[in-house]
C-alpha cells in the first residue's frame, strides 16, 4: 500500500515543495529582469542618487516621485472612484497603485515593486431580471518598464542596478532588515539570480522524487509521460530565459558582423 492511500497528510510536503518551487520560479524570472549600470561607473552614495531622483521629479507630471513612509522613495496614485446610479441600477469601482523603492547601499541596488489593487461592484435591475457582479484584485510585482524608465536610467548613470522585487515587503525598510537577518550568512554573498536558479530545479526534482515515493513508484508508461512533461516544462522555460536574456547567441554574432 502506498503513503498516499494511508494519510492525505503525506501529501502537505509536497504542496511545500510545489510552493517552494514556485517561489523560486518567479524570483528567478525576476532576477533576468534587473538592470545593471555599466561596469567603469562608480556608484553614488544613496544621499545623492535620492537627491537626484527626487530633483528628476520636480518637473510637471501626473504622479511624482516623493520620500515614502516605509521606503525611501515611492510614488502612489491616490484612490480612483468612478460612481454610476441609475433609477433600477447602481454601480461602483475604485483602484489604487503604488511603487515603492528602496535604496540598499550595501549591494548598490536600487529594489523597485508596485502593489495595485481596485474593486468593482454593480446591483440592481436589468429590465426585469436582478444583476448582481462584483470582483477585487490585488496585485504585487515588478512595475511596467514605461513607469520606472527614467528611474532606471538615472540610477544606471549613479551606477546602481535597478532591482525588480516580487513582493511588498521586499521594499520596505522593515522587511528588508528582516530579510537579511533570515537570511543565512553564507547565502549572502551570492547573487539573487544564482540562489533562485539553483532552488527552481532542485524544488522541481524534489517534487517530482516525492511524488513518486509516496504514490509507490509508477509504470514505465507514466514514467515516460513525466519525462515528456519535464522536458516540456524546461524546454519552454529555456526558451524564456534565453528570451529575457536578449538572445546572447544572436546578438553576439551581430555584434562580430
Amino acid at each position: 500500500m502506498s503513503l498516499l492511500d494511508q494519510s492525505l497528510w503525506w501529501l502537505m510536503p509536497y504542496i511545500l515543495l510545489m510552493l517552494v518551487m514556485l517561489q523560486a520560479m518567479m524570483e528567478f524570472t525576476v532576477s533576468l529582469l534587473v538592470q545593471r549600470p555599466q561596469a567603469k561607473r562608480s556608484p553614488v552614495p544613496a544621499k545623492e542618487l535620492e537627491r537626484r531622483l527626487l530633483a528628476e521629479s520636480q518637473d510637471a507630471r501626473p504622479y511624482r516621485l516623493v520620500e515614502g513612509k516605509d521606503c525611501d522613495l515611492e510614488i502612489v496614485w491616490e484612490p480612483v472612484e468612478t460612481t454610476a446610479a441609475e433609477r433600477t441600477l447602481f454601480a461602483k469601482s475604485a483602484s489604487r497603485s503604488h511603487i515603492r523603492l528602496l535604496l540598499d547601499e550595501t549591494r548598490h541596488d536600487l529594489r523597485v515593486n508596485q502593489v495595485s489593487r481596485s474593486y468593482f461592484f454593480l446591483v440592481g435591475m436589468v429590465g426585469w431580471l436582478p444583476r448582481l457582479q462584483a470582483y477585487a484584485s490585488a496585485q504585487s510585482g515588478p512595475p511596467e518598464a514605461a513607469l520606472t524608465k527614467e528611474i532606471s536610467q538615472i540610477a544606471n548613470r549613479c551606477g546602481w542596478t535597478v532591482r525588480p522585487v516580487i513582493w511588498w515587503f521586499q521594499a520596505t525598510q522593515r522587511g528588508f532588515q528582516v530579510l537579511e537577518k533570515l537570511t543565512p550568512r553564507p547565502l549572502r554573498s551570492w547573487s539573487a539570480r544564482r540562489f533562485w536558479g539553483i532552488l527552481y530545479p532542485l524544488s522541481f526534482l524534489l517534487m517530482i522524487t516525492y511524488l513518486i515515493a509516496i504514490t509507490g513508484g509508477f509504470a514505465w508508461d507514466d514514467l515516460a509521460v513525466i519525462a515528456i512533461v519535464t522536458a516540456g516544462w524546461w524546454g519552454i522555460w529555456g526558451f524564456l530565459v534565453w528570451m529575457l536574456l536578449g538572445f546572447p547567441a544572436f546578438r553576439g554574432r551581430g555584434g562580430q558582423n
